[in-house]
């Protein structure tokens, strides 16, 4: 089950399942997880965002490949609006920019 706190990349589905990939931010590393019906196929962790999201392109292209194909209404990548409300969330972004005096 996808945690509240994650940010899903993306979501495929085959003939029968659904498969959700998504991340947790923890400390410093984000958590990149595969899950299909809850059962967690892929657990690995990165030091950067822009590691996370490639790996999650990866994955997404070799399921793809296999014959999985896109849920219906899927945004092919998270909004940024998406990855900048749950950082906001988690604490380690603000909403507004602050001055300096």
């Amino acid at each position: 089950m996808v945690p509240s706190n994650a940010v899903i990349v993306w979501q495929l589905c085959g003939f029968v399942e659904e498969v959700d990939c998504y991340f947790v931010r923890s400390g410093r590393d984000y958590t990149l997880t595969v899950e299909r019906a809850g059962e967690r196929l892929a657990e690995e962790q990165y030091g950067s965002l822009y590691e996370t999201l490639t790996r999650a392109r990866e994955m997404k292209r070799d399921l793809m490949e296999v014959g999985f194909r896109p849920l219906p209404n899927a945004p092919e990548e998270p909004p940024l609006d998406s990855l900048l409300r749950h950082f906001v969330r988690e604490g380690t972004a603000l909403l507004h920019a602050v001055r300096s005096a």
